[in-house]
């Protein structure tokens, strides 16, 4: 069992690395559910798979498991409020922020990028789930995304020495 003090300690080593902001959206029987998170990373091309991570006992993941399917908005500079809006724990699902896509997804509007997922596993880890969902259908947006970096909120300034589009020069996962 770790004490309090260490997870404080631990929190903060981990808020060091600065991550987007995403939320989490899904409807199980017609109730819409969601929650803003921080735990999001892509994990395959082929197939198109992404991670988030819930914890244990939220009505997200629980909506997640029976819905089989759910939506990840990566959220833009400037919506604080809506990742805000979203981290309310036991709060009212914050209708105003999203839309309903014909499919039955929630995304938030005008977020930097929507992942529409089916459920491809759950595995579980310590006190959170790693979901694991298959893109099935996503929206890509120019502009700057909201950064969650030492407990505030910000954005980033690109590094105007790096060639762009970097993308096209990283062979990510290669390795050495």
């Amino acid at each position: 069992m770790v004490d309090g003090d260490a997870k404080r300690a631990f929190r903060r080593a981990v808020g060091s690395f600065p991550t987007g902001v995403c939320v989490v959206t899904t409807a199980h029987e017609e109730t819409p559910a969601g929650m803003t998170l921080n735990s999001f990373t892509s994990v395959s091309l082929e197939p198109m798979l992404v991670l988030i991570s819930l914890a244990h006992g939220t009505r997200s993941l629980a909506a997640v498991r029976h819905a089989e399917s759910f939506a990840i908005s990566i959220l833009r500079r400037g919506q604080q409020q809506i990742a805000m809006d979203f981290a309310v724990r036991g709060g009212d699902f914050p209708q105003h922020h999203v839309r309903r896509t014909r499919q039955g997804f929630f995304p938030v509007r005008e977020a930097l990028a929507e992942l529409y997922c089916d459920l491809h596993e759950i595995v579980a880890a310590g006190d959170h789930d790693l979901v694991l969902g298959q893109v099935v259908d996503f929206i890509a947006t120019d502009g700057e995304p909201l950064v969650f970096h030492g407990g505030r909120f910000g954005g980033v300034d690109p590094d105007e020495s790096i060639p762009r589009p970097i993308l096209d020069l990283l062979d990510e996962g290669s390795g050495w």
